[in-house]
């Protein structure tokens, strides 16, 4: 019998303990305790992404760096930030290549030991002799090159291992953990402000040590995808993670014998039609209906104008007469626990609204806070007062959290579910390719122009928003309510639910037990 996709209708299969909380499961225990090591690293990754913004108000790290007279800091600063993006850029294509030869696991190990040797680099930056600019650079190339591993394969994971009533919920989470990040590093650099010496900026950049220390430990008790085990053909492996994970241990569970029949038909299918060749994923119509879906969430997340927010805080702040160093890092400080609040609010409303929806909601808070903080920068600019360069802020903070109240459950893990399973590595490193070419773009040009025409800069991001707000109604699909195998359904049409129709997985309308020929086979 067909599911009626789209309402969760997989929530009403018989599932072993299935009425238990999580923690009350020792298999999802385990799973959901195994996943930390994901989100540590996306941790990471928030945390690392807010120190430089925070370190270009710290005169020890100018002065080490050698940028605090430099006639061309803003570009050096921009180096710096574009290095990270460069970096991921280069190494992408190999990580999807990793992924997919080697398991998703592979991808986290380089992240965490590129994580250490950074650090390790970065810290050590300017000390007795050595060049400190050089040695920060090449500190953010390999650090760089370790994020973009974890940040374009651990979407991948948290679609595919987490029980599927948990999945949208672990994929909303994950850039809360960015956020968290931030937020720690916001507090951490704040507290260091008032170091006058060159730990100011060391003590921070060396946090970074236990976490990639941890993550090179819980990695290996993390279990490999399940998908991906059934696409290498080791099926008793891929069988034996859904019997654990997904039903406490019990062998004959119908939810697990629905997933795995789910995950073998869209597998065949995609067998058929070589659906993970580059040849037909650029040829087909659905896969390329995926690519632009990506594309676009992509565009939205790195071309909203957060990145100057992000990278760049201090200099809106000394744009509207904010040039303390304490109050600059306190501000920041601040933005970041409102910016953790706006991603769980948005994590609470994925479960509760449809996803273009949230987005729709987050998008309009974005242009109306992007025209409030141009109208609020260019008043204080003409006039200086002081009202004005309040408002700016204030626009600031809501610019920040409406863009987080959609990108925090929705822009990192609605590319990997839209992909299917025998492309989604490969447009996971599209995903990642464009996301770093803006980035490297927002990273050079950001500093240069807000140096240059300061305010004006902002119209340019306003175009974005805009456009990119109008192609979100026409191009993406609403997912809410489907699993990762029903979502390719909005794709491929019918095609593969008829193949689905001819299973041996077929669940009763009364709701009965599986036939016995059916729980051999699986």
């Amino acid at each position: 019998m067909h599911m009626n996709a789209g309402n969760e209708a997989f929530r009403n299969i018989p599932n072993k303990d299935s009425h238990l909380p999580w923690y009350k499961n020792a298999g999802l225990l385990q799973l959901n305790l195994f996943l930390l090591c994901i989100f540590t690293g996306q941790f990471l990754n928030g945390y690392d992404g807010a120190l430089i913004s925070s370190f270009q108000a710290m005169k020890p790290w100018l002065t080490t760096l050698n940028l605090e007279d430099s006639t061309e800091k803003a570009t050096d600063i921009g180096l710096l930030n574009a290095a990270v993006y460069l970096a991921g850029l280069c190494i992408s294509p190999f990580a999807a290549w990793v992924s997919d030869r080697f398991g998703r696991k592979w991808c986290i190990r380089y992240s965490s030991i590129a994580n250490l040797i950074g650090t390790a680099i970065g810290a050590a930056a300017g000390a007795g002799s050595t060049h400190g600019y050089a040695m920060f650079m090449m500190s953010r190339i390999i650090i760089g090159s370790g994020l973009a591993f974890c940040v374009m394969i651990s979407p991948i994971m948290l679609q595919e291992l987490p029980h599927p009533k948990h999945r949208v919920l672990m994929a909303g989470l994950f850039d809360v953990a960015y956020i968290a990040g931030s937020f720690v590093s916001a507090w951490v650099t704040f507290g260091c402000s008032y170091i006058e010496n060159d730990w100011a900026w060391r003590i921070p950049y060396l946090i970074h040590l236990p976490f990639a220390a941890i993550m090179i430990i819980l990695i290996s008790l993390v279990p490999e995808s399940p998908r991906w085990l059934f696409k290498q053909g080791r099926e008793d492996e891929g069988k034996a993670f859904m019997v654990k994970y997904h039903a406490n241990g019990e062998e004959n569970d119908e939810l697990v014998a629905f997933e795995i029949a789910e995950i073998q038909g869209a597998l065949r299918i995609e067998r058929e039609a070589k659906q993970d060749t580059w040849k037909m994923i650029l040829s087909s119509r659905s896969s390329l209906h995926r690519l632009a879906c990506v594309i676009l969430i992509v565009t939205m997340q790195n071309l909203s104008g957060t990145a100057i927010i992000a990278y760049y805080y201090t200099s809106i702040l000394k744009l509207v007469g904010i040039t303390e160093t304490s109050t600059q890092t306190g501000i920041n400080a601040g933005l970041t626990s409102f910016t953790v609040v706006m991603a769980l609010a948005g994590v609470w409303l994925t479960k509760r609204i449809r996803r273009k929806t949230q987005i729709y909601v987050s998008w309009t808070g974005v242009l109306l806070s992007n025209i409030g903080l141009i109208v609020s920068t260019s008043l204080y600019t003409k006039t200086g007062h002081k009202s004005a360069g309040l408002a700016a802020v204030f626009f600031v903070w809501i610019y920040n959290g409406s863009f987080f109240l959609a990108c925090g459950p929705i822009f990192f893990s609605y590319p990997a579910e839209v992909l299917h399973l025998s492309m989604r590595a490969k447009g996971m490193m599209i995903w990642t390719i464009c996301g770093k070419v803006m980035s490297v773009f927002s990273s050079y040009v950001n500093p240069v122009a807000m140096t240059n025409i300061a305010w004006k800069w902002y119209f340019f991001y306003t175009a974005i928003i805009v456009v990119t707000g109008i192609l979100a109604h026409f191009v993406l699909v609403e997912t809410k309510g489907r699993t990762l195998e029903e979502i390719g359904e909005l794709f491929d049409g019918e095609i593969l639910q008829a193949h689905m129709d001819h299973t041996n997985y077929e669940l009763g309308s009364d709701d009965e037990k599986m036939s016995e020929k059916s729980l051999k086979n699986v």
